[in-house]
């Protein structure tokens, strides 16, 4: 028995797991010294020390039973993790082995061994909170923002008040990652987040799905009203200038409004408020959109279409039509544009207006803009009597990832067509927004010979800057200028100074939406060397294109014309 008494002695001093003696009142008799380290004592001063002193007190009667099957002899021991406190107050998660010593006739007396599990428990919490919080706002994520609103929805389900859903998207967010870096983006969206909290209730729950993606959910809210008064608020706040890397900006929001419904899920909530910010952008971003069920009924019709829209690229049902560009003092044909079109099997010809935007959102419009590309080419090399241009219009999402200069490269060589017959239309929103990789691709596509074109010119927000960051040939007035042709004013004025600045860049303009000869006449006064429109000819499909007339001149010497012989 002193041989066994002496080896407990050695491995209660020695082990390095922290032990302690404790009698029938629950106070420490003896510790070792790792049991007194994990809790910032020496051993000398446990003795004595309560073990209910040391247990967080929310943890303290958690053990009760347990400690009373001990003391009964129903139990040899238990296990539980536990909380307890160190001297400095700070919390120590512990596993704890509690062990009777002796039969259940002597007076209760135990070996309590502890581990300290803090490190473990850290990052158990800290994976369960990567699974409920955004990492970079703090905010919940998706799943958390489901329990939350669901738990909402059940609590109002029977209330006088109800839950409103707000879905916010950052208007072009991607234009500041790429101008300014990610790590600009990072900072922009925490001050962007805490400006979310800030405006909202305590009640309300403000999550972050990911990107430029934002969830606000108002609970106990009165009504619709309430609900856009304080959707308002939140517009506002984000809507503050804000200064990120010494650049100051005014972000703006595409937001929807959804209203919570008898028996409604959270899913089914939050689905409605993203179909209704999906509606504000469509509508032309910065503004708010109110869910209704025709929301619903049109993204069906659009996930409808998508699904045919794939069919038809592989299928061969979309068609290029050709609509003529004339000299302005001739009428001669000096180039055509190609269209695309739908040659839809049961609802006949579609007009790009019906199924573009619904490309640019699946991610089909790089096939679809290659096929295009390459028909355009085949169109160039079928008709040797026609020596002008075919313009092309090229989606940003072309341009860059997708590495457009390879696939014009590819249409030209299979066709064998020159790179001065081709012409790229890129909107002037879209080459502002170019990253480095798209005006890397870009400046590829001008050395081969391909023309750029800005298109839509006058309805960006930085049109100088458009021209002389990229290497542009031509460009093209909106059509919303032609209509305000013959206002003598505003309309007028703006038509002659951009004749005008592309003239003097050495550039091609052509103005677009021709439709009578009152226009023609006036944009002729104006300048204009080039235009297209209805009045010189409708798209039609390649194969009912005529070159018949009065000759075809070259879209290059226009170029080159004496300014003096154009005045």
């Amino acid at each position: 028995m002193r041989h066994d008494d002496e080896l407990f002695r050695q491995t209660f001093s020695s082990s390095p797991i922290g032990m302690a003696l404790v009698d029938e009142r629950g106070l420490i008799d003896e510790a070792n010294a790792s049991f007194a380290a994990i809790l910032g004592y020496v051993p000398e001063e446990m003795a004595g020390v309560s073990m209910g002193a040391l247990t967080h007190p929310d943890d303290a009667d958690r053990d009760a039973d347990l400690r009373e099957g001990l003391a009964a002899g129903e139990l040899p021991y238990f296990q539980l993790q536990a909380r307890l406190v160190h001297r400095s107050g700070d919390i120590v998660w512990t596993r704890s082995t509690v062990t009777r010593i002796g039969d259940a006739t002597a007076p209760l007396r135990c070996l309590v061994q502890v581990e300290d599990v803090s490190e473990v428990r850290k990052a158990k919490d800290l994976l369960e909170r990567r699974a409920q919080f955004d990492h970079l706002t703090g905010m919940p994520n998706r799943s958390l923002l489901l329990e939350r609103t669901q738990h909402a929805l059940t609590r109002h389900a029977h209330a006088d008040s109800t839950v409103a859903c707000l879905f916010l998207d950052l208007d072009h967010f991607k234009l500041v990652n790429d101008s300014l870096g990610h790590h600009a983006g990072d900072r922009m969206l925490v001050a962007l987040a805490r400006r979310m909290r800030d405006a909202v209730r305590p009640v309300d729950t403000v999550s972050r799905l990911g990107g430029d993606e934002f969830v606000i959910v108002l609970e106990n809210i009165a009504g619709q009203s309430a609900a856009e008064g304080l959707l308002a608020v939140v517009m506002a706040a984000i809507q503050a200038p804000l200064t990120i890397d010494g650049h100051q900006m005014v972000p703006t929001v595409s937001a929807g409004l959804a209203m919570a419904e008898p028996d409604m899920t959270a899913e089914t909530l939050v689905r409605n408020a993203d179909l209704a910010m999906s509606s504000a952008k469509r509508a032309g971003r910065n503004r708010v959109a109110l869910f209704h069920s025709g929301m619903r009924d049109s993204a069906i019709v659009r996930l409808s279409i998508e699904t045919e829209l794939r069919t038809a690229i592989h299928e061969g049902e979309l068609v290029v039509h050709y609509q003529p560009v004339v000299d302005m003092r001739t009428r001669q044909t000096v180039a055509f544009e190609a269209l695309v079109r739908w040659q839809h099997p049961h609802r006949g010809l579609l007009l790009p207006q019906d199924f573009i935007e619904i490309c640019e959102d699946a991610n089909l419009v790089v096939p679809l803009g290659a096929y295009v590309i390459h028909e355009a080419c085949r169109f160039i090399a079928a008709h040797p009597e026609f020596d002008g241009k075919v313009l092309v219009n090229v989606s940003t999402r072309q341009i860059g990832g997708a590495d457009l200069t390879r696939v014009v490269r590819t249409a030209l060589e299979d066709t064998g067509v020159d790179p001065s017959r081709l012409g790229l239309e890129i909107t002037e929103s879209g080459m502002l927004l170019a990253t480095q990789a798209a005006n890397s691709d870009l400046a590829a596509l001008a050395s081969m010979g391909v023309d750029l074109i800005l298109d839509d010119f006058g309805t960006g927000y930085s049109a100088l800057s458009s021209i002389l960051q990229n290497p542009v040939a031509g460009l093209k007035l909106a059509r919303e200028f032609t209509l305000r042709l013959g206002d003598r004013a505003t309309g007028d004025r703006i038509s002659t100074a951009i004749a005008s600045l592309s003239d003097g860049l050495g550039m091609y303009g052509i103005i677009e939406g021709v439709e009578t000869e009152a226009q023609f006449r006036r944009a002729r006064e104006h300048g204009w060397a080039l235009g297209q429109g209805f009045l010189f000819g409708h798209p039609v499909p390649a194969q009912d294109v005529s070159f018949d007339g009065p000759g075809i001149a070259h879209l290059g010497s226009l170029l080159h014309r004496d300014p003096a012989a154009a005045s």
